[in-house]
């Protein structure tokens, strides 16, 4: 049982549409429409939350990080603001890439900076598939989730899924394309296709 609670933010089924950590990661931000101006990751607490339901950590994990918060506040917040720039730039790199244009190098740079520091701390270990790095709390304490992020994108941004990344048409979520004709438009049918489609019922009937 947790000492803490982290912050009560609903990270429902819907919250997790983009077939890969990273990409979820980058859903945290964004609302209705391509600005990206819903914040869900408000305190390093939510942070927590969110990486629990994403499962990119698991209950013992979680209840330490929300402890070393709690007794590590200005490093918590210096984490969090961290995490935030990391998403966003990451959103940018990923949103470039589903409308085939040029990453920002900034972005690119940046990207490859957080990635090289998670590696730099990870253990490669050897699954029945192949290998991959993993990383440790005990290795780099709050700096988890920003690291399993990191090494999500470089998986990734490595496989041959990067170029079905696509990002939705009505808003900003960005998701892996894994549909059998490749053409996905939506984050989620039932909220964004729907407000598409009543959109364009709208202006035929207008008038």
């Amino acid at each position: 049982m947790r000492t803490l609670e982290a912050e009560d933010v609903d990270w429902g089924a819907g919250c997790f549409v983009g077939g890969s950590l990273c990409l979820d990661f980058c859903n945290t931000q964004g609302g209705r429409s391509k600005a990206r101006d819903n914040e869900r990751l408000s305190s390093y607490q939510a942070v927590v939350g969110w990486a629990d339901a994403a499962q990119g950590l698991d209950v013992r994990e979680a209840s330490a990080l929300l402890l070393m918060a709690q007794a590590h506040p200005e490093q918590a917040l210096r984490s969090l603001e961290q995490l935030r720039a990391f998403r966003e730039r990451l959103h940018r790199l990923f949103a470039a890439l589903a409308s085939n244009q040029v990453p920002l190098a900034a972005d690119l740079a940046s990207v490859r900076a957080e990635i090289c520091a998670a590696i730099a701390v990870a253990e490669l270990t050897r699954h029945e598939q192949g290998f991959s790095w993993e990383v440790t709390i005990e290795a780099v304490g709050l700096q988890t989730p920003l690291a399993r992020v990191a090494l999500s994108a470089q998986q990734l941004l490595s496989s041959e899924a990067v170029v079905h990344v696509r990002e939705c048409e009505r808003c900003s979520w960005l998701f892996v394309d894994r549909s059998k004709n490749k053409r996905r438009r939506w984050c989620k049918t039932e909220t964004c296709g729907n407000r598409a489609r009543a959109a364009r019922h709208y202006q035929m009937t207008k008038g």
